[in-house]
């Protein structure tokens, strides 16, 4: 309900923008001005580490979820422009173990596949951020433009929790040991129209430096521009 709520906020901030755009600009700047300015983006990603030990096997769709607002301003008639903006982002890996410290006395974090012997029909680990994403954009005129973006992202860790689901039940927990609380990353988008195919690839490192095995966190997916 809370990821439910924060989500209308942005679409009704989002909502806002395209109107106070829509009236400060002539009618002639509208016309001049490329079909769209990606003011409200949300995209749906699948999660991964590229650097995953052998015995982690991440499933192939591990699904996770962005939603930005987006502040557009174009540079003269080039159509290129700056943007920047707010949002919520929801890293999810499906896996077959968990973190846990080798050692109490080192606190050195490592992954842990289930015992072989052991059924379960879910176990991920969601990891959710508030973000300012960053970017430079390109796009050409017309009802349907071809664009392209590249920049990066800063976000910073606000709820992490595990859920498994087994012949017991389902059990949540709400920690992780030794989890990097700021992420930050490249981002880069190719589309056309309000579609487009996009990456991002974490510059930090999931857990803490020197705290546990190094993983490179990696999403790839699709976004639409709402506004």
């Amino acid at each position: 309900m809370r990821y439910l709520a924060l989500l209308i906020l942005l679409i009704s901030f989002g909502t806002t923008i395209a109107q106070d755009n829509g009236v400060r600009k002539s009618p002639r700047a509208i016309i001049d001005a490329p079909a769209s300015q990606d003011r409200f983006i949300i995209e749906l990603h699948s999660d991964m580490f590229l650097d995953a030990p052998d015995e982690m096997e991440i499933r192939t769709w591990s699904p996770g979820f962005n939603a930005h607002v987006m502040y557009d301003y174009p540079i003269a008639k080039s159509g290129i422009s700056f943007a920047w903006g707010y949002g919520f982002s929801s890293f999810n890996i499906h896996s077959n173990g968990e973190f846990e410290r080798e050692n109490p006395d080192d606190g050195f974090v490592r992954f842990f596949r289930f015992p072989s012997n052991y059924r379960w029909d879910k176990n991920k680990f969601s990891a959710n951020y508030i973000e300012i994403p960053l970017e430079f954009r390109f796009r050409t005129r017309g009802s349907s433009p071809f664009k392209i973006s590249a920049g990066g992202k800063v976000g910073y860790l606000v709820n992490i929790h595990t859920k498994t689901i087994d012949n017991n039940g389902k059990r949540k927990f709400y920690q992780l040991p030794e989890i990097n609380r700021w992420r930050y990353g490249l981002v880069g988008r190719i589309g056309v129209g309000r579609w487009s195919a996009f990456a991002f690839y974490s510059l930090s490192p999931f857990l803490n430096q020197d705290k546990g095995i190094p993983l490179t966190a990696f999403s790839a997916g699709l976004s639409v521009a709402l506004l």
